[in-house]
C-alpha cells in the first residue's frame, strides 16, 4: 500500500467528553456513549465548526488517579470558551500532521497501521511528542462505525 498522506497544519479546539479506554476489551460501548454524549449537548455548544463533525483524539492522558493511560475524546470543533455542562474542552497546539484516509479503523492510524510505518520510514517528518496522540476525523456526526471512513491526522513535525 503506497499512500502518500497529505501535510497540514491545524489546531484542534474542541468541546467533547472522554474516558479511559483498555485495549483488552470491547470497548465499542465507551465510544458509542462518548459519541451520544456529545450528539445530545451539541445545542448547548457555541461556534461549532461547519460541517460539524464527529472527531475521535486517541491519545495517552492522565486517569483520575493520575496515572498515564489510553483515553478517548470524542468531541466536535467548537468555541471552547462555551462548552456545555457535562462536556470537557481540548485545546491542542498548531501542529503539523501527516492527514490520511482510512476505510476501516486501524489500517492507518493504528501503532501498527500504515500511517505509522510511513512515519517511521519518513526522511523528512517525526513524530511531534508535544502531541501523545492521533485524530479520527470521521465525515459527519453518525458516520463513526469501525467500517465509515475517515481522515487519520497523525502529528509530526519536521526532522
Amino acid at each position: 500500500m503506497a499512500v502518500k498522506p497529505r501535510i497540514v497544519s491545524k489546531r484542534f479546539s474542541l468541546a467533547g467528553a472522554e474516558s479511559n479506554i483498555d485495549f483488552g476489551s470491547d470497548f465499542s460501548p465507551i465510544l458509542h456513549a462518548l459519541y451520544q454524549k456529545v450528539r445530545e449537548r451539541l445545542d448547548g455548544m457555541q461556534g461549532l465548526a461547519q460541517p460539524v463533525q464527529m472527531i475521535g483524539f486517541w491519545h495517552i492522558g492522565q486517569a483520575p488517579d493520575g496515572r498515564d493511560a489510553y483515553r478517548y475524546f470524542a468531541g466536535v470543533e467548537a468555541d471552547t470558551a462555551h462548552v456545555p455542562e457535562g462536556l470537557i474542552a481540548k485545546n491542542l497546539p498548531e501542529s503539523l500532521f501527516a492527514v490520511f484516509t482510512e476505510q476501516k479503523r486501524g489500517e492507518m492510524g493504528s501503532p501498527e497501521g500504515y500511517a505509522y510505518k510511513w512515519l517511521s520510514k519518513s526522511s523528512m517528518y517525526e513524530p511531534n511528542e508535544m502531541i501523545r496522540g492521533d485524530f479520527e476525523v470521521f465525515k459527519n456526526l453518525t458516520d463513526t462505525a469501525p467500517d465509515c471512513e475517515a481522515e487519520i491526522y497523525i502529528p509530526i513535525k519536521a526532522k
